[in-house]
């Protein structure tokens, strides 16, 4: 994709659709959005990682988004986060305009995986999106007895 020079950010393409890739769109600047994208690096399925803060999503896209959500644009957005007192005659062309200068504004990741699509609350909450079962670690705690005896010799730590 080009860029021209006086273009501060690249544009995102159309929305991928596909069950075997894995889209975040995200900011990076936001607590949960870098949570987020940390727990999905490790997965070795294709991950399609739009951060916001460098790459512009387009007002269609957005819309598109909103729908597939089941929700209106200005649900995308945290209202606490935008710095305007009374924001009930706004309408969606308002809310875009917010969206597109303001990227840490969007409430929550939206997460992409074929036809479904959903906002991410917590940074966790991604895996079970996924399929992925707790980053590919071993569940045994359930069903190993810990180790409580003491398992070195000659070594006195508490007098």
């Amino acid at each position: 994709m080009k860029k021209s020079s006086n273009q501060s950010h690249k544009e995102m393409g159309v929305l991928a659709r596909d069950d075997r890739e894995f889209t975040l769109i995200y900011s990076h600047n936001t607590r949960v959005g870098k949570h987020a994208l940390a727990y999905l690096q490790g997965i070795k399925e294709n991950l399609n990682a739009v951060d916001i803060s460098k790459t512009k999503v387009s007002d269609t896209q957005w819309t598109e988004l909103a729908s597939a959500l089941n929700c209106k644009v200005g649900d995308l957005i945290d209202k606490r986060m935008v710095d305007v007192e009374d924001t009930s005659n706004y309408g969606t062309n308002d809310w875009l305009k917010i969206l597109q200068n303001n990227d840490e504004v969007l409430t929550h990741p939206i997460a992409i995986k074929g036809k479904v699509t959903k906002q991410i609350a917590n940074g966790s909450d991604i895996l079970k999106f996924f399929g992925v079962d707790s980053a590919g670690l071993k569940k045994t705690m359930h069903t190993e007895d810990p180790t409580i005896e003491k398992t070195t010799n000659g070594e006195d730590f508490v007098k």
